[in-house]
């Protein structure tokens, strides 16, 4: 697999993982509330490990994309600054969501089984750190809606087949 298949499948695999974290709340689950944490929490473990890839592949070699020649000038610019802002922010947006379950007085375990914290954090505490999580989230899916927004225009309205550089193959027949 080389790195523009690669950075493929972790831009998917982060866009499912997010739209997980968007639709399912940990404490929607009232038969089981630490159910719902400990699967937040393994999910968050998955998203982290792919963030921290394609964040050293864009620390190391940059952006996989540029902008593309039929892109006005704004637009060139929104180009680079959406995808500089995805890429910090969604490792922002883990390392929040780490820091509230560090600092949790309650024991964590990642998919029930892996520990994630000590214990031994104070409440209040933990629920500044989950209500910076959750407005740095919701900030993460406004930046997203306007990235997707912007390459759907790019692909409609330019007519620069921009949907099809980031799709698997085989929905290039959909495009």
């Amino acid at each position: 697999m080389n790195r523009r298949s690669a950075v493929k499948w972790m831009h998917w695999l982060c866009l499912g993982l997010i739209a997980y974290f968007y639709l399912v709340e940990p404490d929607e689950n009232k038969a089981d509330p630490g159910l719902g944490l400990s699967t937040h929490a393994g999910v968050g473990l998955i998203l982290s490990v792919i963030v921290a890839l394609w964040l050293a592949f864009y620390l190391t070699k940059g952006l996989m994309g540029r902008p593309g020649p039929k892109l006005p000038s704004w637009a060139k610019g929104f180009h680079h600054l959406s995808h500089k802002t995805l890429q910090y922010g969604v490792a922002v947006v883990v390392a929040s969501g780490a820091l509230a379950g560090l600092v949790a007085p309650f024991a964590i375990r990642a998919f029930g089984t892996v520990p994630i914290n000590p214990a031994f954090g104070s409440k209040w505490l933990h629920e500044l750190a989950e209500e910076l999580h959750e407005i740095v989230f919701d900030g993460l899916i406004i930046v997203i809606l306007a990235h997707a927004a912007f390459h759907i225009w790019r692909h409609y309205w330019l007519k620069d087949n921009a949907l099809r550089i980031m799709v698997p193959r085989v929905l290039h027949k959909y495009l």
